[in-house]
C-alpha cells in the first residue's frame, strides 16, 4: 500500500495499477483526483443474486451464469479475437472478445467463472459478446450486489471497482472524522461519510431491494452535501463580486422617477421594484450582479433601459450584449426611440458593419462620445475599450458561455474598476428552485404583466380541423394583423416526418394566395434575416414562415397569430417561448398548436398544459413534472452557474424545503468544514487537495 502521505496528495498515480494510460482514461470520464474517484457513484446496482436458466433466455436479455471454461482459441487474422467455450448447465455457451484479448489473458482451461452480459443468438448457438467475467476462487466471497459505473468504455468495470475498493479500505483504516456533526446527520437522516460511500459502491444487504434502499439513502447524503457546498461557493462568489470596487454612482432619484413618469406606459409594481433595487446597488460603490428573470413579454427591457439612464446620469457608459443581430437591431431601435428626447448617444456594434463604421464606433466608445452601445459577440473583442464603463447588461444570458460572460464584464477602461452587471433571462423556472440556484446573485423576478395585456388564446389543431384554423387566421389578416408560421425543420430532407419551412411555404401560398408571405430561418445570412424582419415589422409581409429562429426576443406588436407545426415535437417551455412572440400589444393574441391526429400521452398532456396556463412559471413546473429532471445541471450547459456533478433537477425539487431550512446550519459551519466541502466538490483542476 502506498504511504499515507502519498494518498493524501490526492493524486491518481499513487494508486496501485494506475499508470499514465489508466490516468488518461480516468481523466476522460471526469476523474482527475482520488476524491473524484470515490465520488463517482455507480450508474446502477446489478442484481447478481439469481442465476439465469440458459434454456429460458432470449436474444437481447441480460443474464448471469456460472460455468467452466472448456476451450480457449483465437481467430486468425491481423486482429485476433478470443473465443471461449464454456459449459453452462450442460449447455455450451460461446463467449467472444473482439480486440480485447489482453484483458482476459489470465483465463485458463478448467477455470470456474461467473459471467454477466447480454445473450445473443448466432446460428442456433448461444453467444455472449464482451460479458463481464470473474474467476471464482471462493463462491462465498462473490459479491451478490455489484455496482455498475458509466465508464464510457474507457476503463473496465473490474478495474474501477478495484480502485474504489482500495481507496475505501484505506479510508476505513484512516478513520477520518465526518464533516457533519451528529446533530446534522440525525436531522437530515443521512449516514456518515464512510458508511455512505460503502452503501453507494458496495452495499452489503441480503436482498437487492435492501441494497437499493441503502444506496438511495446514501446517495441523498452526497446530493445534500454537494448542494450545501454549492451554496457556500456561490456565497463566496457573491462576496468576491461585492468586494470589487466599482464606480460610485451619483444621481438624483427624482430625475429617474421623472423619466419613468414621462413614458407612454405605466410600469408594473414588479418593474418599478426591480429598478429601485438596481439603483440601490449602483450607489453602494461596490460591483453588483443581478439576475432579472421574468416571463416572456413581462417588460424586462425597460428595466435595463432605466438602469442605463441612471448610469448615464452618473456620467458612465453602458454596454448591452445580445445573442443575435436581430436582437441588436431591435434593442437599438427601442433605446433610440426611448431616449430620443435626451442627449443620450446610443449606438451599435455587430459583425456585419463595414470596417470604417466599426472603427469609428470603437473610437467613439474610447473617447466617451457613445453612452450606450448595443452589440453582439463583437463586444467581446479585446479591441473594444471604454472611457468609463459603469454597467454591463447581458440579454438572454443562457445563450452565452461563462467565458464569454467573463470576458464581457472585465473592465475595459484604465480605472481597473469593475462595472455593475445585469443578467436578463426569459426562461422561467419555479420560484422555489430559483431561490436555490441563484443564491450567489441578487435575484429579481418579474411576474406581473403590463396593464392591458391580454392572455393569449391557445388552441390545438389536428389534421381534421385545419380548415377552421385557416378561416380564423384570414379574419385576423383581413384587419391588418400578421402571422408567424413556425416549422421544426428547414428542408423536407431533414426529416420526412416533420413539416419543413419550404414545404409549408408552398402549401400556405396556395391557401393564402392574396397575402404577402416570406421565409425566415437560421441558414440565411444575417443581413437577409434583418431585412426580412424589418419588412415584417413594417407590415410589408403578412405571414412569416420560419423556424425557431424567432423564439427569442423578436418583438412585432402587430403579429397576433402564431401557428406551430408539429407542436408535439417541441418542449413545453419552448412552446411557451414561441407563443410569447404574439400578444405583445393591446391586441388579442392567438396561438394554434398544429399536430397529427394521434399523439402519445405525454404530448397530449404537454399541449393541454399550454392551453390551461399562460403563466410561464406554472408551465415550467408542469414541464418539470412531465419531462423529469433530465441533465439540467450537467456541465454541457457551461453558461449556467449551476454545474453539478451529481444532483439532478428532480433531486433539487425533492429536497428544496430541506435546503432552505439548512441555510442557518450552513452559515454556522466552521471554516474548516467549509473548506473541506469546497475542496471535495469545487476543486481547481490544477490543485492537489486533501481527501
Amino acid at each position: 500500500m502506498p504511504k499515507q502521505t502519498q494518498l493524501e496528495d490526492n493524486l491518481l498515480e499513487t494508486l496501485p495499477g494506475v499508470g499514465e494510460a489508466t490516468k488518461v482514461k480516468l481523466h476522460n470520464i471526469g476523474i482527475k483526483r482520488i476524491t473524484d474517484l470515490i465520488l463517482y457513484l455507480p450508474h446502477q446496482l446489478i442484481d447478481k443474486t439469481h442465476i439465469s436458466n440458459i434454456n429460458n433466455i432470449n436474444h437481447g436479455e441480460k443474464c448471469l451464469f456460472i460455468g467452466i471454461i472448456d476451450k480457449i482459441f483465437f481467430t486468425r487474422g491481423f486482429k485476433k479475437n478470443l473465443i471461449l467455450s464454456v459449459v453452462v448447465q450442460s449447455e455450451i455457451l460461446q463467449i467472444r472478445f473482439i480486440h480485447k484479448i489482453i484483458i482476459y489473458r489470465y483465463l485458463k482451461l478448467g477455470d470456474r467463472i461467473r459471467i454477466f452480459g447480454i445473450m445473443s443468438s448466432n446460428l442456433n448457438k448461444k453467444v455472449m459478446i464482451h460479458p463481464e467475467i470473474e474467476v471464482i476462487e471462493d463462491e462465498k466471497n462473490l459479491e451478490k450486489i455489484v455496482p455498475y459505473y458509466n465508464t464510457r468504455r474507457q476503463i473496465s468495470q473490474n478495474k474501477i471497482r478495484k480502485l474504489i475498493r482500495f481507496v475505501l479500505d484505506y479510508l476505513r483504516v484512516k478513520n477520518s472524522e465526518d464533516i457533519f456533526d451528529h446533530y446534522i446527520l440525525e436531522t437530515l437522516d443521512i449516514p456518515n461519510h464512510l458508511d455512505a460511500l460503502e452503501n453507494c459502491h458496495f452495499p452489503s444487504a441480503s436482498t437487492y431491494s435492501a441494497a437499493i434502499s441503502k444506496f438511495e439513502k446514501s446517495r441523498r447524503r452526497f446530493i445534500l452535501e454537494e448542494i450545501i457546498s454549492k451554496n457556500i461557493r456561490m456565497d463566496q462568489i457573491k462576496n468576491k463580486i461585492r468586494r470589487k470596487q466599482s464606480y460610485k454612482f451619483e444621481f438624483d432619484m427624482n430625475e429617474i422617477t421623472s423619466f419613468i413618469n414621462s413614458l407612454s406606459f405605466e410600469l408594473t409594481k414588479s418593474q418599478y421594484k426591480a429598478i429601485v433595487l438596481v439603483c440601490n446597488n449602483f450607489i453602494e460603490g461596490q460591483a453588483s450582479t443581478r439576475l432579472i428573470q421574468g416571463d416572456v413579454g413581462c417588460g424586462k427591457t425597460i428595466i435595463s433601459a432605466v438602469s442605463a439612464y441612471a448610469t448615464y446620469m452618473s456620467g458612465f457608459q453602458t454596454s448591452f450584449l445580445a445573442p443575435t443581430e436581430l436582437l441588436v437591431d431591435q434593442h437599438y431601435n427601442y433605446f433610440k426611440n426611448l431616449f430620443n428626447e435626451t442627449d443620450i448617444k446610443v449606438s451599435y456594434l455587430k459583425n456585419s458593419m463595414s470596417a470604417h463604421l466599426k472603427n469609428e464606433t470603437l473610437e467613439s466608445l474610447k473617447n466617451g462620445s457613445i453612452d450606450i452601445i448595443i452589440g453582439t459577440h463583437s463586444l467581446l473583442n479585446p479591441s473594444v475599450s471604454f472611457k468609463q464603463l459603469g454597467l454591463c447588461i447581458i440579454d438572454e444570458q443562457h445563450k452565452f458561455g461563462i467565458n464569454q460572460r467573463s470576458s464581457f464584464i472585465d473592465s475595459r477602461d484604465s480605472s481597473g474598476k469593475s462595472p455593475h452587471l445585469i443578467y436578463m433571462s426569459a426562461t422561467p423556472i419555479p420560484r422555489s428552485l430559483a431561490l436555490v440556484l441563484y443564491q450567489g446573485l441578487d435575484y429579481t423576478t418579474i411576474k406581473d404583466m403590463p396593464k392591458g395585456r391580454k392572455n393569449i388564446i391557445t388552441e390545438r389543431v389536428d389534421s381534421d380541423n385545419r380548415s377552421n384554423m385557416y378561416s380564423k387566421i384570414k379574419q385576423r389578416l383581413n384587419v391588418g394583423e400578421q402571422v408567424f408560421w413556425v416549422c421544426p425543420s428547414i428542408n423536407i430532407s431533414e426529416s420526412s416526418e416533420l413539416e419543413s419551412v419550404y414545404s409549408a411555404y408552398e402549401d400556405i401560398s396556395r391557401i393564402f394566395d392574396d397575402y404577402n408571405i416570406a421565409i425566415l430561418h437560421g441558414q440565411l445570412d444575417d443581413k437577409t434575416q434583418v431585412d426580412i424582419i424589418k419588412k415584417f415589422r413594417n407590415g410589408k409581409i403578412d405571414i412569416l414562415v420560419c423556424t425557431t429562429v424567432i423564439e427569442v426576443g423578436v418583438d412585432i406588436p402587430n403579429a397576433t397569430c402564431i401557428v406551430v407545426e408539429d407542436s408535439n415535437r417541441f418542449g413545453l417551455s419552448q412552446l411557451h417561448q414561441l407563443r410569447g412572440r404574439v400578444g405583445r400589444s393591446m391586441l388579442q393574441g392567438f396561438c394554434y398548436l398544429a399536430h397529427k391526429t394521434m399523439l402519445n400521452e405525454d404530448a397530449d398532456r404537454r399541449l393541454d398544459s399550454l392551453i390551461s396556463y399562460n403563466d410561464g412559471f406554472k408551465i415550467a413546473e408542469e414541464d418539470l413534472v412531465i419531462r423529469g429532471s433530465g441533465d439540467y445541471f450537467g456541465c454541457r450547459q457551461s453558461g449556467h452557474l449551476n454545474n453539478f456533478k451529481l444532483a439532478t433537477l428532480q433531486d433539487f425539487i425533492t429536497n428544496v424545503d430541506i435546503i432552505k431550512n439548512l441555510q442557518g446550519n450552513i452559515s454556522n459551519l466552521s471554516d474548516i468544514t467549509r473548506d473541506k466541502l469546497l475542496r471535495r466538490w469545487h476543486n481547481d483542476e490544477d490543485e492537489h487537495l486533501k481527501l
